[in-house]
């Protein structure tokens, strides 16, 4: 007797050499809203920038749930960084000889759609905590971030992180040359001994005068082009060296 065909959906089927990832557990933290989410936030970020600039690293563990997590891209250091759970946090924030890159985080109020909301954390929207968008400042740069309360009922119902997201988004001395920060262009009036754009396009290709490279990038191909435009873009003068003679040789040459 022939047996018909039982079809899996895409979600529960496992393909040969993968496996099944277990789905994130929430923390339960109860049904009910929060009364004032600005507060809660503040009171949060406050608790936070004191625990980084007193090095109070143990009192982590009063700021995080446990099962939360911190995703980092170039705050913390020049790497991307997955933190989960309290005990990893404090162990990678006391790490820091000279401490944590990031000197403090703070409420993002540049828009009404920014500040601290009440919502839904799960995918069923059962679990509402309190949403908000943050801005980082670290030894070198300028960040934003994004952090998700919920209540913690197995320590007096305190709020504490259960994700938070930051990332460094400038340098400091080298920020986006965009609205008030763009070149100016061309300059007019008398200016006795000025250089012409070709001119100051060749001086800047041989480092003259006290010019000398930051960055050091090898090889002008897709990736090196384009990393060196965008540090051209921040001010930071860049070096591109191939073995080819000319740009677009790896592409000639294949």
């Amino acid at each position: 007797m022939a047996t018909a065909a039982v079809e899996v959906p895409s979600h529960n089927r496992v393909e040969p050499g993968s496996q099944q990832l277990k789905a994130a557990a929430y923390p339960d933290s109860g049904s009910s809203s929060p009364a004032d989410p600005n507060a809660i936030a503040a009171d949060w970020v406050d608790s936070f920038n004191r625990v980084l600039s007193n090095r109070e690293f143990a009192s982590v563990k009063n700021l995080f749930l446990a099962e939360s997590c911190w995703r980092d891209q170039l705050g913390l250091s020049w790497n991307y960084h997955t933190l989960k759970g309290p005990d990893k946090i404090e162990s990678f924030l006391a790490s820091a000889s000279d401490g944590p890159r990031i000197h403090s985080i703070n409420i993002d109020n540049t828009n009404a759609t920014r500040q601290p909301t009440i919502s839904a954390v799960d995918f069923n929207g059962k679990i509402n905590g309190v949403v908000s968008f943050l801005t980082v400042e670290t030894d070198i740069g300028r960040g934003r971030g994004l952090v998700r309360l919920l209540r913690d009922l197995k320590d007096s119902a305190k709020w504490k992180a259960f994700t938070l997201f930051t990332a460094m988004y400038e340098l400091k001395g080298h920020e986006e040359t965009v609205k008030a920060n763009r070149p100016h262009g061309v300059v007019h009036g008398g200016q006795p001994g000025r250089k012409n754009w070709l001119e100051r396009r060749t001086a800047q290709e041989n480092f003259e005068g006290d010019l000398e490279p930051t960055v050091l990038i090898l090889g002008a191909g897709q990736g090196g082009l384009t990393s060196a435009a965008r540090l051209e873009r921040l001010q930071v003068p860049t070096l591109v060296i191939d073995s080819n003679a000319r740009i677009g040789d790896n592409w000639r040459k294949r």
